[in-house]
């Protein structure tokens, strides 16, 4: 009886101990070595230092394309696009060639909070894009980009009064009237952020808090340059500085990752996939006139009007492929197929002869005074991503030389050079982890976005999913982890379900931040 006692009070202690662990996630959207090294050479961003000092750090790959929206789900879920159902920020409509805004309902897969909540953990998830509407979590939720400013953008519904009431805004998108977004008000809403957060971490019981700062990929959507001089450096500093504070505040015992979901890179060229598939023959411009909308200012905004624009330059009927999602130097084509699509040209038994033609003039394809190749490799998109909703992703995905940019909007010349640099992602962000359960290791590593999810489950001890194609980083582990692999559907806590706080929430909602996508300088 003694020693039944005694295994029983050992097991129980196991339990709090592993109830005890706690893992902090922290995003800097878009940030990159190439930025960060340099800082860090120069002893500017100290706290990221220390971390660096007593843990592990990877070159991290984004999806292809490398974008917030595919990007933040995968990690999130530990799946690729083709298996969570995201894979831009707009969503093809069924049977049409309209595409519609994205929500967090986009989203097929099981995401970090919602596993943890199966297993009786409670978490914090704050400024994670795509998660609007928010979840009835266990814990709290403050949903991030693609928030309407006047929805109910938190859970418990009155966080969102009281966080309104404070003066904070879920994503920069939502700075009404069309304000500029200048560093004052970046550092103003940074530090209105930091404030509840430090609140959040001292009052709420949580096991895992994931806390995305999305201001970052903005400003340097607008600024970017490379430069340690230039006007995005200073804002790595006060990342660096909130970073500290929260380090600090929760404690040497949490085991933290620091990531980005993507980088960034001043772009000096750019090839356009819409006048190329015209010159190609794989597209064939329209005879009538079409008045193409004013372009406006944001790229997200612009690419949702394009998208439309683009379609209208064509002659559909004699169009066997048209211009998909374009990110970093990387783009998608679709094929029009005849039953697919509305309109389609190209017959079904065709498909992979036409797929073999584009592949082999995109390869092949040099612009005019240039020897080296435009387009590095192009990918199958249901083989790059498969899973039920490959559908969604395009059906060719090209990757360029890394210095030139893959743009989908309206262009005369598939080719050009720019007299100012154009920021945009690219596709290498930034991996950090340190605490106990992280060793020291020195040489950089690699890891993909998707990385994430089964990580931290494997560090708190939860089911890791056989269907998540993201990897547990064992190598970097200080302790002895061995991941609970098994399949979703024999996990007696996994439930079938996503809980919306509002289930009915408006379409208005939606339309409201596609306005408001107008007054960011957030690209798609």
């Amino acid at each position: 009886m003694a020693l039944c006692a005694m295994l029983l009070l050992a097991a129980c202690a196991d339990e709090r101990e592993v109830a005890a662990r706690r893992v902090l996630v922290v995003g800097w959207d878009g940030a990159t070595w190439d930025m960060l090294d340099p800082l860090l050479a120069e002893g500017r961003l100290p706290n990221v230092a220390r971390l660096v000092a007593r843990g592990s750090s990877a070159r991290l790959e984004s999806t292809k394309v490398p974008i917030s929206s595919a990007a933040w789900v995968s990690a999130m879920t530990g799946k690729g696009p083709g298996e969570h159902g995201v894979y831009s920020f707009f969503e093809p409509v069924e049977s049409s060639y309209d595409v519609r805004l994205i929500s967090s309902l986009s989203n097929q897969a099981a995401p970090l909070w919602r596993i943890l909540g199966w297993h009786g953990l409670r978490s914090i998830t704050f400024g994670v894009p795509v998660t609007f509407p928010p979840e009835k979590v266990d814990g709290v939720m403050v949903a991030g980009m693609l928030s309407p400013f006047d929805a109910d953008y938190a859970y418990p519904n009155a966080l969102t009064r009281q966080l309104r009431a404070r003066g904070f805004v879920p994503d920069l998108g939502a700075w009404r009237e069309r304000q500029e977004v200048t560093f004052e008000r970046v550092r103003e809403q940074l530090a209105i952020k930091e404030a509840i957060l430090s609140e959040m971490l001292a009052e709420e019981d949580w096991s895992l808090a994931t806390i995305v700062f999305k201001d970052l990929d903005v400003w340097c959507h607008r600024n970017y340059d490379a430069r340690t001089d230039g006007p995005v450096a200073p804002h790595y500093e006060l990342l660096d500085g909130v970073l500290g504070r929260l380090l600090a505040q929760v404690g040497d015992d949490v085991d933290v990752i620091l990531l980005s979901d993507h980088g960034f890179y001043p772009y000096q060229r750019s090839f356009f996939v819409h006048p190329w598939l015209v010159q190609q023959g794989f597209a064939v411009a329209g005879r009538a006139e079409v008045q193409l909308p004013p372009a406006p200012e944001n790229l997200a905004e612009r690419r949702a009007t394009e998208h439309a624009a683009l379609l209208q330059l064509l002659d559909l009927e004699a169009s066997v492929a048209f211009g998909g999602v374009c990110e970093a130097n990387y783009g998608g084509i679709r094929l029009n197929v005849k039953g697919r699509e509305p309109r389609g040209a190209l017959e079904p038994q065709d498909v992979e002869a036409t797929s073999k033609r584009i592949e082999q003039a995109l390869l092949e394809w040099r612009a005019s005074g240039r020897a080296e190749p435009v387009v590095r490799r192009v990918y199958r998109g249901a083989e790059l991503y498969p899973g039920p909703h490959e559908g969604i992703v395009p059906d060719l995905i090209f990757e360029l030389d890394p210095t030139i940019a893959a743009r989908s909007e309206p262009a005369k010349v598939p080719y050009g050079e720019h007299a100012r640099a154009y920021p945009d992602h690219s596709l290498e962000g930034i991996w950090i982890a340190a605490g106990p359960s992280f060793r020291r290791v020195p040489e950089r590593g690699a890891v993909a976005v998707r990385d994430l999810a089964p990580t931290v489950l494997a560090l708190l001890d939860l089911p890791v999913y056989a269907e998540m194609s993201g990897t547990v980083r064992r190598a970097e582990f200080a302790r002895e982890i061995e991941p609970r692999v098994m399949p979703e559907a024999a996990d007696p806590a996994a439930r079938v379900g996503y809980r919306p706080v509002a289930a009915d929430y408006a379409e208005t909602d939606m339309e409201a931040v596609k306005s408001r996508l107008m007054e960011t300088g957030y690209a798609q």
